[in-house]
């Protein structure tokens, strides 16, 4: 027999109600928290999808409490032993709880709601429009849009008086691990944001499961998802064939050395879209500082941002400004007319005056980054240690065979090859003069 009692003392101030499993810590953890987010998330077999349904379930003894519960489809919310159906077997035995299969709404003897929902398609997000919820929870959200994600956040209201006034608006996530905006957002991010929290989990933090059993069975799969799901890693990536992340030198910048006479380059590999929910994952405009002396590259700075129009314009001119007068500025021009006019256009309005050249590219993505691969491979790059490195690697370490985006290898091929003299070798150089 569970002793709630115990718990309670524990979770101040609310423990989970029709919950037939005791929490481990780390999920006491969890659901002791009242920060706006929180991520429980690592390993396979953590007890993330019962963490989520414990906290959906922590207030259901308030009137009119309402809680959602998503994962990206409707299959994977509704296969055996997933989400819906571990919810159902916990509220089963209990008669006074009612169910509508239809709407997949749970209702509880005080008025309060669990439902579940999906989030598939681009528009599926406009069903809750009109909805308000205490608690939205969302079970391997690295599946799912982050546009969807920050949308919902519109939907976590309460009344400003009455008991529900004091149940605290969540929003919750469970996830194994993945390099997108999930990591971002909870790994990188939240360090510095009190209202969100990461909670790690492991095998071993879940006493209801045969952890060396389960390790057997990991040993099946390939080695980059084994990291993941055998220890919880949020840094594994999938290998690319061009670059060795153990190739790249991180320097720092107190041990740069005296440049006796560098080749500077500033390059821009532009990109004009925003998160969307058509298009939730969109590229970068990325601008990469290089140096090239004594037979060294150095990349001494990478601005990586997704705007549009005059926010980039405006990102790119006060780069230049404190890049200052010596650095040239580069930029990929596009093949036709449209490229030629943006070219004019950056050059007369946005960098008058300045050493800007466009760059029309020759060959594939994979040919272009072939001379500044060959310099890695040979210890002759050098990454000034910054705040852009970790996904700057990521990028790398998988291109061209596994990476969603490639913006940083180009901006950087690009930089390399005109610091290297390998630029002016290029056909189709654009030089406007004002």
């Amino acid at each position: 027999m569970t002793d709630w009692t115990d718990i309670y003392e524990f979770l101040q101030p609310k423990p989970p109600i029709y919950c037939p499993e005791e929490p481990s810590l780390t999920q006491k953890t969890y659901l002791r928290s009242t920060a706006l987010e929180a991520l429980f998330g690592g390993a396979a077999g953590g007890g993330k999808s019962s963490a989520l349904l414990m906290a959906a379930l922590q207030y259901v003894d308030i009137p009119d409490y309402s809680a959602i519960l998503f994962r990206r489809t409707y299959a994977d919310l509704s296969l055996p032993g997933a989400l819906m159906d571990r919810f159902l077997s916990w509220v089963k035995v209990h008669d006074e709880i009612k169910w509508n299969g239809s709407t997949y709404v749970a209702t509880f003897p005080s008025g309060a709601r669990v439902t579940f929902g999906y989030l598939n398609n681009q528009n599926d997000y406009l069903r809750y429009k009109s909805s308000e919820f205490q608690f939205i929870g969302m079970d391997e959200v690295t599946e799912i849009r982050e546009f969807d994600y920050r949308y919902l956040f519109s939907r976590l209201r309460k009344p400003n008086s009455g008991p529900l006034a004091e149940v605290p608006l969540r929003m919750r996530a469970a996830s194994n691990p993945a390099p997108n905006w999930v990591r971002q957002r909870f790994i990188v991010e939240a360090e510095d944001n009190d209202d969100r929290i990461f909670v790690p989990s492991f095998l071993d933090d879940n006493p209801g499961i045969d952890p060396d059993s389960y390790r057997r069975a990991l040993q099946e799969i390939d080695p980059i998802e084994r990291q993941r799901l055998e220890n919880g890693d949020w840094w594994a990536v999938t290998s690319g064939s061009l670059f060795n992340r153990e190739s790249f030198i991180i320097q720092e910048p107190t041990d740069l050395p005296d440049f006796t006479n560098p080749e500077w380059c500033r390059f821009w590999d532009l990109a004009a879209t925003e998160p969307s929910h058509v298009n939730p994952d969109p590229d970068f405009t990325v601008g990469v500082l290089g140096a090239f002396d004594k037979g060294i590259f150095y990349i001494i700075d990478i601005q990586r941002v997704r705007k549009t129009g005059a926010d980039i314009e405006r990102l790119i001119a006060e780069t230049a400004q404190v890049d200052g007068p010596h650095v040239p500025i580069r930029m990929e021009m596009e093949p036709g007319s449209s490229g030629k006019n943006l070219i004019d256009q950056y050059a007369r309005y946005v960098l008058p005056g300045s050493d800007f050249m466009g760059i029309r590219s020759t060959g594939d993505k994979t040919t272009r980054a072939r001379p500044f691969a060959a310099a890695v491979a040979n210890n002759n790059v050098r990454l000034v240690r910054g705040p852009w490195i970790s996904d700057f690697l990521d990028e790398m370490a998988t291109f061209p065979e596994a990476s969603w985006h490639d913006d940083q290898v180009d901006a950087t091929s690009g930089c390399f090859n005109e610091v290297a003299g390998l630029g002016h070798r290029q056909k189709g150089r654009i030089s406007i003069i004002v």
